[in-house]
């Protein structure tokens, strides 16, 4: 029977603890053994009678799964690969929060009113955690440190490992793992965890559907190895279409609206959480100006910035239908800081195309795009469309460099398309025919003698969607579906059978990210 006044709820709780509490201590042996990673995804359960199970949601008694939170799934599939004091750790975690959400579960349903409430979670914080019990010992007295169980470094690091929508739970429990969670150091480790795991990253993809009455544009969290969708976001509800500008760490530069509309958000896909840049006035040179943003990193002082690049309509070169602009005066450079949350200005400074030809990407503190050198002039840029360098803006010291391109890229590349990427940490470039593909990469970064082509291979394809960092190139074919081409293993993947040519795709490796969860100023 489902416990209907605070008493009832607080005993219910009790019960479930205590079954929990029994199977990471007493019967740990038994209860570990029975997380055989080779089982399908398993929960564990603690029952309000003491007693504690482990099942899949499917299989577990009354109440019903939909009735109460579930606990975390699949606890066992990542036995093997911890430590099993950290693992244990982590599964007392996981319940400490479960049990938190099926009191307020209860709380909820029978409309407990703020007195109730309070009583409940009063009487609920003067008992100890599990996870305390587990990593510090069942004899240690609350608020002391004690010496007994997990090293702090330890329980850093298993909380390092857990998926961001468990630590927004967590943070709820009690104001020590709240304050853990935010500072800024474990939103560091967190991050470093998930980018070294490239096995658990995924995939961000928009995914614009061809225009009709119905239009509508979606962004889905796919699994980076096998394309199955995770979930769909709408976390942003955007009225109109908007454009993905920048993706670095988890957080997404998007521009809602045209082209040329000058209002862009910072998006934790993560959190679903975003806010609102802080708006610039982009007319300040002219009336009417061509900019571009772009996304970045400095590292040098933890902080992440937004660049704009701007320069006036009224003074630009161009080829009809090449989308290649030139300014022929000192463009302007403005740059957001997401810690102070303000712009500042670099004017008089030479501003050169970074849309021109191409996406751009980030990597080794700066963004990079295909471009121009420093002393071409107007007319070669009029008139040419070969580029001949790299062009990168470092995010730290807020200039640009340039890198001069291979020689046999330069000489091809009347026949071929060029644009960056990144493989193995390291700028590379793919020149392609559509059949026959070409992989440059940067050995050294900066330094132009290191090019090297590592990559030949042939493939046709109708729409190539993302090129990922270990060395796979995922495409789209018509009528047949979207596959994965392994540039090192030289073999093809069938990921998904259905492709809808007419669509837009963009693309992005996706690691999951604490960014913005100690900013107020939120937009949703």
């Amino acid at each position: 029977m489902n416990p209907r006044n605070v008493e009832e709820v607080i005993m219910d709780f009790k019960g479930r603890r205590a079954g929990i509490i029994k199977a990471l201590t007493k019967d740990v042996e038994f209860f570990y053994n029975l997380c055989d990673p080779k089982h399908p995804s398993l929960c564990l359960y603690g029952l309000p009678s003491q007693l504690w199970a482990v099942n899949s949601p499917s299989s577990q008694p009354p109440p019903p799964p939909s009735e109460i939170p579930e606990p975390k799934l699949g606890i066992n599939l990542i036995r093997d690969d911890m430590p099993k004091d950290e693992w244990l750790s982590m599964v007392a975690l996981h319940s400490d929060a479960w049990l938190h959400s099926v009191a307020s579960y209860f709380s909820i349903k029978y409309k407990f009113d703020k007195s109730d409430r309070k009583r409940l979670y009063n009487k609920i914080s003067d008992m100890c955690l599990i996870s305390e019990l587990i990593m510090y010992g069942a004899a240690r007295k609350r608020g002391k440190t004690g010496n007994r169980g997990l090293p702090n470094e330890i329980v850093v690091e298993v909380l390092a490992r857990l998926p961001v929508k468990d630590l927004l739970r967590y943070r709820t429990v009690c104001n020590n793992w709240r304050s853990l969670i935010d500072d800024p150091n474990f939103v560091n480790a967190h991050l470093r965890s998930y980018k070294s795991n490239i096995v658990g990253n995924q995939l961000l993809v928009s995914m614009e559907r061809p225009r009709s009455w119905l239009n509508s544009e979606r962004v889905l969290v796919r699994h980076s190895d096998t394309f199955r969708k995770v979930t769909t976001l709408n976390s942003l509800n955007l009225i109109d279409k908007y454009d993905v500008l920048g993706y670095v760490n988890g957080l997404v530069l998007v521009r809602p609206g045209s082209r040329s509309s000058s209002e862009v958000i910072l998006w934790n896909p993560s959190m679903n959480k975003s806010i609102n840049v802080p708006n610039i006035m982009i007319n300040t040179m002219q009336e009417k100006s061509y900019y571009e943003f772009g996304l970045g990193f400095d590292a040098s002082i933890n902080d992440y910035k937004v660049v704009l690049f701007t320069y006036p309509y009224t003074d630009v070169s161009y080829n009809f239908g090449s989308l290649r602009y030139r300014a022929k005066i000192s463009g302007l450079i403005q740059v957001y800081s997401l810690s102070a949350n303000s712009w500042t200005t670099k004017n008089g400074a030479y501003v050169p195309s970074p849309w021109a030809v191409g996406p751009q990407v980030y990597v080794n503190g700066a963004i990079n795009w295909m471009g121009f050198g420093p002393n071409d002039t107007d007319d070669l840029w009029a008139t040419s469309k070969i580029c001949s360098h790299i062009v990168s803006f470092d995010v730290g010291n807020e200039v640009f460099n340039y890198f001069e391109l291979p020689v046999d890229v330069v000489n091809n590349s009347g026949n071929r398309y060029t644009y960056v990427v990144v493989i193995d940490g390291c700028l590379a470039l793919i020149c392609t025919d559509n059949r026959l593909h070409d992989i440059w990469v940067m050995k050294e970064y900066g330094n132009s003698n290191s090019w090297g082509k590592c990559y030949t291979f042939s493939l046709r394809y109708d729409n190539r969607l993302h090129f990922k960092e270990n060395g796979e190139f995922l495409y789209g074919v018509d009528d047949v579906g979207i596959k994965s081409y392994d540039v090192k293993k030289n073999c093809v993947r069938d990921l998904a059978k259905t492709y809808n040519k007419a669509s837009i795709y963009t693309v992005f490796t996706h690691v999951e990210s604490l960014l913005l969860s100690t900013i107020s100023r939120v937009d949703n």
